[in-house]
């Protein structure tokens, strides 16, 4: 029949030509107007016309529906097999008796803690510092620093540490794979830790012998000579550490690294402005600035020597370049201020102050009553600042230089540094021994 024939029913609606049935998949409920996802393949009450568009379009979006719900059970499926895991797996006992939990790939716990005690930002109230290896976590237990958490790789590496005192820190065992993303060493050791970082100041083991010297650190960038010099300082025996601001957070893992425990057998003072220096040296501190290049290079620099009433001119104003509102944050506004110091002391780059040999550096004899040394070092690119020179023109202060051929340009300034450090250790303790000596007769 050419005539078509328009059969409606309570949900379908057909249409019937030339002895073909097609299914509009169309709902005639009043309450929806959702389409109809059943399978004409598999419908017994209408037969299947291949090749009709409709039908066809209805197989597609059935087979889309079943696809998706296979892919929503799998992901419950592993989900459950995931906690079914954990809760087999998470929790494990060694020989040693330690406790450890197992941390699945990309855990989240392992980043949040690692990313706190890595981070530097000045606003970030950081109690936590992190240290890798086996051998600087060791001495960092047995000098009582005390531990938050330890990831591993192998469960044997606990085995040479205290367990007395791992007793209540949370132990992980992480892959090798995880280690390598947030450890900062090419190879990592296998074991890493975050640790509770000291006060400002906080010794955690003094030396038997502390000796009357300052460390300072004026503006010095690379952490791994920072590093050194802190555990130079704490072989020495120093009694302090201070590090004026633009230097390298002593705190970063490559620091701490390079010091191997040195950070907890000195006193570390960070972020001090050379106005306050005065309060933690006293007023009569000898003051010597470490020259880690040729005598005639630094000599060269005192050509044009300014009178001394010349230092006074020129004072710089924050208030006259600056106009900012009240609502800046503290960092800016002590950014201005070393700014305008530095600034105001530039003038005392050209200020010619002696030099000495590392070997002929005199002690004041008439300050063996409140003796204090002070070394100060700059970094190898910048040198030293305009206001660590000016604090050492106000404290009588001079160059100390060590003699090195002509062919070679410079020091390493952790090297030098711990040179002239043992130079005044020795210095110091024999002028003890006779101070020792002369009381006793």
């Amino acid at each position: 029949m050419n005539q078509m024939r328009r059969i409606r029913s309570k949900t379908y609606r057909l249409l019937v030509s030339n002895d073909a049935v097609s299914i509009f998949a169309r709902s005639y409920s009043r309450k929806t107007n959702r389409k109809m996802t059943l399978d004409p393949r598999k419908n017994v009450q209408y037969p299947y016309v291949q090749g009709d568009p409709l039908q066809e379009e209805i197989i597609k979006s059935s087979a889309k529906e079943n696809a998706l719900t296979k892919l929503k059970n799998r992901d419950k499926e592993i989900d459950r097999q995931k906690k079914l895991h954990i809760q087999k797996q998470s929790i494990s006992e060694k020989a040693s008796g330690l406790k450890f939990e197992k941390l699945n790939e990309g855990d989240i716990r392992l980043g949040k803690m690692i990313m706190k005690a890595k981070s530097n930002h000045i606003k970030t109230a950081n109690d936590t510092i992190l240290l890798e290896g086996h051998r600087l976590i060791r001495d960092s237990l047995m000098m009582g620093v005390k531990a938050k958490s330890i990831y591993f790789c192998d469960p044997e590496i606990l085995r040479d540490l205290p367990v007395s005192l791992l007793k209540d820190v949370e132990l992980f065992k992480i892959l090798y794979k995880d280690m390598k993303v947030w450890s900062d060493a090419v190879t990592p050791a296998g074991i890493m830790g975050v640790f509770q970082k000291p006060q400002q100041g906080e010794p955690l083991c003094l030396p038997e012998t502390t000796l009357p010297i300052s460390l300072i650190f004026d503006g010095m960038k690379d952490p791994g000579n920072v590093g050194t010099l802190i555990r130079t300082a704490a072989a020495v025996g120093c009694q302090r550490v201070i590090t004026t601001r633009g230097t390298v957070n002593v705190w970063d893992c490559k620091v701490l690294r390079s010091a191997m425990g040195g950070h907890f057998c000195v006193p570390i003072f960070t972020g001090i402005q050379w106005s306050d220096m005065p309060n933690l040296l006293g007023s009569e501190a000898q003051v010597f600035l470490a020259n880690t290049r040729q005598s005639s290079v630094l000599e060269e620099t005192f050509v044009e020597r300014l009178r001394i009433e010349e230092l006074d001119e020129g004072k710089y104003n924050i208030s006259d370049s600056d106009n900012e509102t009240d609502s800046d944050s503290d960092e800016k506004e002590n950014e201005r201020v070393d700014f305008a110091d530095e600034i105001n002391a530039r003038q005392f780059h050209k200020v010619p102050l002696p030099v000495r040999d590392y070997s002929d550096i005199s002690l004041s004899s008439a300050r063996q009553s409140s003796l204090h040394v002070a070394l100060v070092l700059g970094g190898e690119t910048e040198g030293l600042s305009a206001q660590a020179k000016q604090f050492a023109y106000s404290n009588y202060g001079c160059y100390v230089s060590i003699p090195m051929e002509t062919s070679v340009n410079s020091l390493n300034t952790s090297i030098a540094g711990s040179i002239i450090l043992y130079e005044l250790r020795k210095k110091l303790l024999a002028d003890a021994a006779v101070k020792h000596a002369s009381h006793k007769q």
